[in-house]
């Protein structure tokens, strides 16, 4: 059996830092005679001017205030770094303990995890079995609602998740209710129509009711011309034939170019059935018998 290590309790006055410090204190006791110098050659050379008889000079006078900044800026450079020493191996001192803590804080972080993810999956089954229990009442798929992954938060409200999933579902009925209705219109269409249904039912998936209904009359009015330029090429066809009997035969050749074909037979149907019977006998030019208009 493993051995559970009890936490440290950690003392509150160790983070009061128990450090002593002063501010670094810098005797520049020489400053202002340097500056009464520097002021003094600044203010000598601020109408100096360069000509081409002192160009030597003023070279050799250039070489010499850089050769004086590099010496100032060097011991500055010097000076601040012995300042600052303390405070570096300080700095590094304390980063070094915060370190310790982040490490030790992360072990336990990652452990603390662990168990709050096991609470965010038991919160994500008690909510998908919720969805699924609502969803079964208004009858619709459960798979239809769009989980939102804050939903699975401890800090998420309960009542703001079941209205949410509520407003779903009731975006999902209206919409089943729309369809209905929509495909209820087409289906009478393609009633009207003469034209199978089911196709025109599935294209009510990816376009609106609108497009559907329009895109039936232009295919309605598209297969009607087909229709009657076969109808009439058909015709035509027939009127420069011979009928012999049950035959149509080629004047000219005397070929047997169709065949007559008589049925009898007994049709049900709507009156506006057997009107679109009749029509299309007639249009075809089919003898018929016993049939009125």
């Amino acid at each position: 059996m493993a051995e559970t290590k009890q936490l440290i309790t950690l003392d509150e006055n160790a983070v009061a830092f128990p450090v002593n410090f002063a501010p670094a204190q810098i005797d520049f006791s020489g400053y202002n005679q340097m500056k009464d110098q520097i002021d003094q050659l600044h203010d000598g050379l601020e109408n100096y001017e360069v000509t081409k008889g002192n160009l030597k000079e003023a070279k050799s006078t250039r070489a010499k205030l850089n050769k004086l900044k590099k010496a100032i800026k060097g011991r500055k450079v010097e000076i601040k770094k012995k300042a600052e020493a303390p405070i570096k191996n300080f700095n590094d001192k304390v980063e070094s303990l915060i370190d310790e803590i982040d490490d030790s804080s992360s072990k336990i972080s990652d452990e603390i995890k662990v168990f709050e993810d096991q609470e965010k999956q038991a919160r994500h089954e008690k909510n998908l079995k919720q969805i699924a229990a609502v969803c079964e009442l208004a009858e619709i798929d459960p798979a239809r609602i769009k989980y939102q992954s804050s939903w699975d938060n401890k800090s998420y409200s309960k009542t703001k998740f079941e209205t949410e999933v509520d407003q779903q579902i009731a975006l999902i009925q209206q919409e089943q209710a729309q369809l209905a209705d929509n495909i209820k219109i087409v289906s009478e269409k393609a009633e009207s129509l003469a034209l199978p249904a089911d196709h025109w039912i599935k294209e009510l998936d990816n376009n609106p009711l609108s497009s559907v209904l329009n895109a039936m009359t232009e295919y309605k009015e598209d297969l009607d011309a087909v229709s009657k330029a076969q109808k009439e090429t058909k015709l035509n066809e027939l009127r420069d034939l011979k009928k012999q009997g049950d035959k149509y035969v080629d004047p000219e050749t005397g070929e047997v170019k169709d065949k007559i074909i008589t049925l009898k037979l007994e049709v049900k149907g709507t009156k506006w059935q057997l009107k679109q019977l009749y029509s299309f006998i007639q249009d075809n030019g089919i003898e018929y018998e016993g049939l009125e208009d």
